[in-house]
């Protein structure tokens, strides 16, 4: 499409490049949280701290293959406190974009960025912590699936402000009445397992988590996607009522009706990068039938304007389509060059402070709060409860059946090994795949809120460690009981059983740090479970049990030397033989009667056990450095 532009300079030209990342002026330090002072948000428009942004000459340019491909072309705008300001255009147009830079989260990099000058109050937004004063509201609903929405707000109050209890309370209480949420304020938010909330209870418990902090800007990406047109009614309505508090409101939307479109203040439509229209919305019908585009009466203008700006192939345009948005441009910058000769007077608004984001709680505060956060979400989730003791009592049920009696002669050896092999393998097999699957579900609201900077790391992956294990060593002592005495394991003291428990909660604790690597590398669920098998499979065939350790290949030797599988299944086979007496210890030399010889397994229990602990602190060690790099990722 040829459409006549200002060509993009150089960032010391008359475009002023947005820095990347933005720094506080004279702070190094820009990882930190929240802010622990929050400014006031008054009732009354004509009182409190109010926001103005504006953007001039912003421009978005990707460099790939030494093409340039402007995204956003010399854009121009105003937001101004206590109205709703809505961006609209067919897909690939360049509201998204816009909205992302306009909230700081496109910064410049190797292949993207960004020109021209964003400013809040007269200030640009380079010179001061944007952050403190902007919260930002995604497309995708990202809560825990069985927290309630009283609960999910509570945690988010508690991660980003200081306070006791009762005032985290309190400010939860008024967010949630005054997002009518009360009555389903103690339903759980629920996902594809469990039913819960609406779609559009969900959206608002999303925009009631940013409202926590009291933002004077908030900046939501499509807050109506997937919303039915009484729902989607209901959040704009909500917006608006945050706006009339004195709040600057920017949301996209995509496709709304007519009714909502109705109640928006401000329109700003973009067409393959260009603004062809900013102004009251319910004056954009007018100004469309002036330049000779008329919506007919009876027709939604939302709808008729993605007709309008819609292009099928953006690469290749047809004349008709070209002419349209050369049209369209002329005639806003036509409208602009009007508006510039009689500049209208607006009120004069307070300067920013660049204030200091300090930081609401520490490290150990964070980890009980989401230590707190997490076990409730998992005691509720049945797939980490009932399913599990299912799981656990279906396979201690089989092994009773197969294994009614070992007894104490030489053809009980085999069956008393794969009985070790088999406990060991179930337990390490549970717990990764478990382990595995809860990162990918959660990863998009780790990436959020470290974003945030509401909370380190470290804390996260901690509370995320203990909070997963009640539950899952319960149900190991529970199978442990079902089995040890009914096949007749060797119970010649009491401590022959409790080294077995332990080697196997051992066991479950190092397989859930693989577990923690596989879940922070993948994005989804399903590619966790896909996953799980591979990295399982070399480490259980590398045991000693499935073939002799004489009988490696010494290519692959080192393989056992990094499976905590190895060196379990050796100290339960240690527990199990020793002591244990044998009826056929007449003959010599008798490989029946001596397994742990045959097995080359002759160490110490507790030295066994050890290795076992140390794999697993180096497998956890690296799923935090994944987590870490993740975090780092998202924060640039």
């Amino acid at each position: 499409m040829i459409i006549t532009d200002r060509p993009l300079e150089s960032p010391t030209s008359e475009y002023d490049i947005l820095d990347s990342p933005r720094k506080d002026a004279g702070d190094k330090n820009t990882d930190t949280p929240r802010r622990r002072h929050l400014p006031t948000v008054s009732g009354n428009e004509e009182e409190g701290t109010k926001v103005k942004l504006e953007w001039e000459n912003v421009s978005y340019v990707i460099s790939k293959d030494k093409d340039e491909i402007n995204i956003l072309k010399s854009v121009s705008g105003t937001a101004n406190p206590g109205e709703l300001l809505v961006l609209m255009g067919s897909s690939g147009a360049g509201k998204t974009t816009l909205l992302n830079v306009l909230s700081g989260r496109l910064q410049n990099t190797g292949e993207a960025k960004i020109y021209g000058t964003i400013t809040a109050n007269g200030t640009n937004i380079k010179d001061f912590n944007f952050e403190y004063y902007s919260a930002y509201v995604t497309q995708e609903d990202i809560l825990l699936p069985f927290l309630t929405p009283r609960e999910s707000m509570l945690f988010s109050s508690k991660l980003r402000l200081p306070g006791t209890h009762e005032q985290h309370a309190e400010r939860v209480e008024k967010i949630l009445n005054d997002l009518k949420l009360m009555k389903v304020a103690d339903n759980i938010v629920g996902n594809a397992m469990k039913k819960g909330l609406s779609g559009g209870e969900r959206k608002r418990v999303c925009i009631g988590m940013e409202l926590i902090s009291e933002p004077l800007i908030l900046i939501l990406d499509e807050p109506t996607s997937g919303l039915d047109s009484f729902t989607a009614e209901i959040v704009i309505d909500l917006l608006i009522e945050q706006a009339r508090k004195g709040r600057t409101i920017i949301s996209t939307i995509h496709q709304p009706s007519s009714n909502v479109f109705n109640k928006f203040d401000k329109l700003v439509l973009l067409s393959e990068g260009h603004i062809v229209y900013q102004g009251r919305a319910k004056d954009s019908r007018k100004y469309f039938s002036k330049i000779g585009y008329k919506c007919p009466r009876l027709m939604n203008p939302a709808d008729y304007y993605m007709r309008l700006l819609h292009v099928v192939d953006r690469k290749h345009p047809t004349q008709e389509e070209t002419e349209t948005i050369e049209t369209l441009v002329s005639s806003y910058n036509s409208k602009l060059e009007n508006e510039n000769e009689n500049p209208e007077l607006s009120e004069e608004l307070t300067p920013l402070e660049n204030r200091h984001i300090s930081k609401p709680s520490g490290s150990f505060k964070q980890f009980w709060v989401l230590l707190r956060r997490s076990w409730i979400n998992s005691r509720r989730n049945p797939l980490y409860s009932w399913i599990l003791y299912i799981e656990y009592l279906g396979i201690a049920i089989l092994v009773d059946i197969l294994f009614p009696n070992l007894g104490t002669d030489y053809e009980s050896v085999y069956s008393r090994t794969i009985i070790q092999f088999l406990s060991m393998f179930i337990v390490s097999f549970y717990s990764a795949q478990n382990a595995a699957l809860v990162f990918p579900s959660e990863t998009p609201l780790f990436l959020k809120e470290t974003k945030q900077r509401l909370y380190g790391v470290f804390p996260y992956n901690m509370a995320k460690s203990i909070a997963e294990t009640p539950t899952q060593l319960l149900a190991l002592i529970f199978y442990c009981l079902m089995i040890y005495w009914t096949v007749g394991c060797n119970n010649t003291d009491a401590s022959k059983f409790w080294i077995f428990v332990l080697g196997l909660v051992l066991m479950q604790w190092s397989s859930a740090g693989i577990g923690y690597i596989i879940g922070s590398m993948c994005k989804t669920e399903h590619l966790a479970i896909a996953i799980t098998p591979l990295f399982l499979t070399p480490l259980e065939m590398y045991t000693g049990v499935v073939t002799n350790v004489e009988s490696y290949p010494k290519s692959f030797f080192w393989i056992q030397y990094l499976s905590p599988m190895r060196f379990d299944i050796e100290g339960l086979c240690i527990n199990e033989y020793t002591d244990l007496h044998m009826d056929c210890k007449t003959c010599t030399n008798c490989y029946r009667c001596d397994p742990l010889n045959d097995m080359k397994f002759t160490g110490e229990i507790w030295l066994c056990f050890i290795y076992v602990v140390l794999l697993g602190i180096g497998y956890r060690f690296i799923g935090f450095l994944i987590l870490w790099k993740k975090a780092s990722k998202s924060r640039a």
